[in-house]
C-alpha cells in the first residue's frame, strides 16, 4: 500500500486540477478578506476575520467532488486501475490509497484557504475574535465532514468506470444537496414570532421541524453550512453522523469494488 500511496501523492502534487484547486482556495480566501477590508475602509462597517475564516466549508464540497471524481476516474480511462490489479495490488489497498489521497488533497485545499485568510486578512482586518478553542473545534469538525465527503466521492468514483459519469454524478449531487439544504436552512431560520410579537405563519414546528433538523445535521452539506456560521450547537451529533457516513460509504464501496468487473 505504501507504493500505491507514494505513486498517488506523486501524481497528486503534479496534477493540474489539484494545483488549480489550491490556487482557487487561496484566491477565494484572499478575495473575501479584501472585500471585507473594502467594507471597513469605504463604509466604516466593523468587520472581523471571523466572517470569512470558515467560508472554506461552503466551497470544499464542490471542489472535492470535482477533484476526487476526476483524479480517481482517470485511472480507468488510462488503464492504470487494471494495471494495478495485474501487478498484484489488492483491491482493498487500491481503494484506501485513493481515499487517503483524496482526503489529503481536500485537507490541503482547506489549509490553502485558511492560510490566505491569515496572510491577507490579518494585516487588513485584524485577527480572529472568537476563542481559539472554538476555532479548533470548528476546524476539527469541518475536517471530519470533509472526510465524509471524500468517502462518498471516492465510492462513486471507484464504482463508476466512466470518469465523465462519475464527475457528473458527484457534482450534480453536490449542487442538488446545496440547493435543498439552503431551503431547509431558510425554513429553520424562520422565527416563531416576529419582532412585534405576532405569530409567524411560516414557522415550522413539531415533527416536521425535527425531521428537517435531522437532515440538516446528518447530511455533510448541512454540517458545513453550520460550521460556516460558526454554529457548533450540534457539534457532537454532527461528528457522529459524519463518522457514520464515512464508515457506511467506505464499507459499501470496498464491498462492491472487490466484486467489480474491471476491464
Amino acid at each position: 500500500m505504501n507504493k500505491l500511496l507514494y505513486a498517488n501523492f506523486f501524481r497528486m502534487f503534479r496534477n493540474r486540477l489539484f494545483l488549480a484547486g489550491m490556487g482557487f482556495m487561496f484566491f477565494s480566501g484572499s478575495f473575501l478578506c479584501y472585500q471585507q477590508y473594502r467594507q471597513l475602509s469605504g463604509y466604516g462597517i466593523a468587520v472581523t476575520l471571523d466572517s470569512t475564516f470558515f467560508c472554506y466549508t461552503l466551497m470544499i464540497g464542490v471542489i472535492s467532488a470535482i477533484f476526487c471524481s476526476l483524479f480517481v476516474g482517470v485511472e480507468y480511462g488510462d488503464g492504470t486501475m487494471r494495471n494495478k490489479i495485474i501487478a498484484g495490488h489488492k483491491r482493498v489497498e487500491i481503494y484506501f490509497s485513493d481515499l487517503i489521497t483524496n482526503i489529503a488533497a481536500s485537507f490541503l485545499m482547506c489549509v490553502s484557504y485558511m492560510l490566505a485568510n491569515m496572510i491577507v486578512g490579518i494585516p487588513l482586518i485584524g485577527s480572529l475574535t472568537i476563542p481559539a478553542e472554538k476555532v479548533l473545534v470548528i476546524i476539527s469538525g469541518s475536517l471530519i465532514t470533509v472526510v465524509a465527503f471524500c468517502s462518498i466521492f471516492t465510492m462513486i468514483s471507484l464504482l463508476v468506470s466512466s470518469k465523465a459519469a462519475a464527475a457528473v454524478i458527484c457534482i450534480v449531487a453536490m449542487f442538488i444537496s446545496i440547493a435543498f439544504l439552503n431551503e431547509v436552512q431558510r425554513i429553520l431560520d424562520n422565527p416563531k414570532t416576529w419582532y412585534d410579537g405576532t405569530a409567524n405563519t411560516a414557522y415550522v414546528g413539531g415533527e416536521e421541524r425535527a425531521r428537517l433538523e435531522f437532515l440538516y445535521n446528518v447530511l455533510p452539506t448541512g454540517q458545513e453550512m453550520q460550521y460556516s456560521r460558526r454554529n457548533i450547537k450540534n457539534m457532537n451529533e454532527m461528528c457522529l453522523y459524519s463518522i457514520g457516513v464515512t464508515v457506511i460509504s467506505t464499507g459499501a464501496g470496498v464491498f462492491f469494488f472487490r466484486r467489480k468487473n474491471i476491464k
